[in-house]
């Protein structure tokens, strides 16, 4: 039996149009009416009711309807998984940093569920210098971090930047905390760890204001930094789109916005293979997610760069 007949018999059915059908298949009305007469003809049966005013199925052909719809909806699981065998899948290696993993990772790694299902994956989380480290050494496949990695073979692409701030615990009584970057010093200060971008920039603000830092806490969680916030143990710089939704919804503040903190910016490094199918999507992918990411959030949040 031929599927484009049945096929051909459930536009018209589900259009309840013999002209509808031919348009939605691109095939003429005559080829339409020719493809119903040879199933009825196979069948034995008519299929359509054409004397009354309305196009109606017959009982003949509201059985094979509930049968044509089975053997359509079988052609196109065999197709998928015909598709699958020739998809990307393997093993691809990503090293990512908190702030990317508090944002743009969770989408990225939706949409190459989606495309390539068998394609496995396994994420690192470390600070950029570690994950630079990684990448040179063969350790990881590609890297999403905040500095481009001083290798001849690898390449960086600058990908975001997401806008910082300093951020305090939510408190109706506004008294209570600082509502200027001199105001700091009295505070306890927490950043992410020794040698990171964020971490340069608060020692860089404080020594350029001429402010005193007397406590810099540093960490390389987000989830510990904020639990942090929370408890009131001090005021943290933040990448603002890793802490969108406490933000939105008022669980954490912005203060200190006479003194800006440098955007965090945002690359994917990777070392180029010719002919790596596999590499090459997850990069794609990772590069348009950003982009959407970007353009869902605003430049409040994060501001695209690879345009």
């Amino acid at each position: 039996m031929n599927l484009r007949f049945l096929e051909a018999f459930v536009w018209i059915a589900r259009l309840g149009s013999f002209r509808r059908a031919a348009a939605r298949l691109n095939i003429s009305q005559a080829a339409i009416s020719s493809r119903i007469a040879t199933l009825e003809e196979q069948m034995g049966h008519r299929l359509f009711d054409r004397d009354s005013r309305d196009l109606r199925l017959t009982q003949a052909g509201q059985t094979l309807l509930i049968f044509s719809e089975r053997m359509l909806e079988t052609q196109r699981e065999l197709k998928r998984a015909i598709a699958q065998t020739d998809a990307p899948h393997g093993t691809v290696r990503i090293g990512v940093i908190e702030s990317v993993v508090h944002t743009v990772l969770p989408g990225i790694l939706q949409a190459l569920q989606v495309a390539y299902p068998s394609l496995a994956l396994e994420i690192t989380s470390e600070p950029s210098r570690a994950l630079q480290d990684l990448l040179k050494r063969g350790a990881i496949d590609i890297a999403m971090h905040t500095s481009a990695v001083t290798d001849a073979n690898i390449r960086n692409d600058m990908l975001c930047e997401f806008p910082m701030g300093w951020i305090r615990r939510h408190d109706p009584d506004t008294a209570r905390h600082p509502s200027d970057f001199s105001a700091l010093s009295g505070y306890p200060i927490i950043t992410f760890p020794h040698g990171s971008l964020p971490h340069a920039s608060v020692l860089d603000a404080f020594r350029e204001s001429g402010t005193q830092l007397n406590l810099l806490h540093c960490i390389a969680s987000i989830a510990v930094i904020m639990r942090l916030v929370h408890a009131g143990i001090g005021i943290a710089s933040m990448p603002l789109a890793a802490i969108e939704q406490e933000l939105d919804s008022s669980q954490v503040a912005l203060i200190a916005d006479d003194v800006r903190l440098p955007h965090l910016p945002i690359m994917i490094s990777y070392r180029p293979e010719p002919g790596n199918e596999i590499l090459d999507a997850v990069v794609e992918t990772a590069r348009r997610e950003t982009r959407a990411y970007c353009i869902r959030v605003g430049e409040r949040f994060a501001v695209p760069l690879d345009r």
